[in-house]
């Protein structure tokens, strides 16, 4: 009963079942391109085009993450700069994610180089998003890191320093990930092999459970 009270738990909000969703997703695509398997592909496939398509309703909790965090006055004026320009990128991410889905179900009509122009540009404010994220998140481990080494450092110090230490490791996966998929040119753009891809793509959706549940176990111990 209790791994059944777990399981409902971490399904029950949109952002848990996605993280599970993208696992899975993930975990079907390399094994189909391993195995070499049509049917895992396409399973994979569904799925990741369900996340998609869940997106397209994600602009109220990220609005709401932006207002939040204001202008970002309380992390000085580097860093509260950077966090607006992530919360920027999150945004013009999710409406170019919009303008995708129009352009691949036929709704929108456009030319061979528009659909191009939209796509990498979709792909490019993934990338910046996550790489903004991976800076800021530096900035944490080093915080955390400090805190250890403090005379007054709480007990829980050294668990904080693992999960940002987690969270670094995953964004640099989403930055790896996120900028494989930008056209020849870009940095290592479409230089990952679709199995290369495939795999950081399953070691960052692994890591984001192994923060959710950890970070769990950090404010239960409070």
């Amino acid at each position: 009963m209790e791994v059944v009270n777990e399981i409902c738990d971490l399904l029950q909000t949109h952002a848990n079942r996605d993280k599970v969703v993208s696992l899975t997703s993930y975990v079907l695509k390399l094994w189909g391109l391993t195995a070499k398997r049509q049917d895992l592909l396409t399973a994979s496939a569904r799925l990741a085009s369900a996340r998609a398509a869940l997106r397209l309703f994600d602009d109220a909790a990220a609005l709401k993450v932006t207002l939040s965090y204001g202008s970002g006055k309380q992390e000085g004026p580097l860093w509260g700069t950077l966090g607006i320009a992530g919360n920027t990128f999150t945004l013009a991410y999710l409406q170019a994610e919009k303008l995708v889905f129009l352009i691949d179900t036929g709704v929108l009509r456009v030319s061979k180089e528009t659909e191009f122009q939209v796509k990498t540009t979709h792909k490019l404010f993934w990338s910046l998003s996550a790489f903004i994220g991976f800076i800021r998140s530096i900035r944490a481990l080093h915080i955390s890191a400090l805190v250890l080494k403090s005379p007054s450092a709480p007990k829980c110090a050294s668990a904080r320093l693992t999960q940002a230490s987690l969270t670094t490791t995953k964004l640099v996966l989403d930055v790896i990930h996120a900028v494989s998929w930008l056209p020849p040119g870009w940095l290592w753009g479409n230089r990952l092999t679709a199995r290369q891809a495939s795999s950081v793509a399953t070691a960052s959706a692994i890591c984001a459970l192994i923060i959710h549940y950890r970070g769990k176990r950090l404010v239960s111990s409070r």
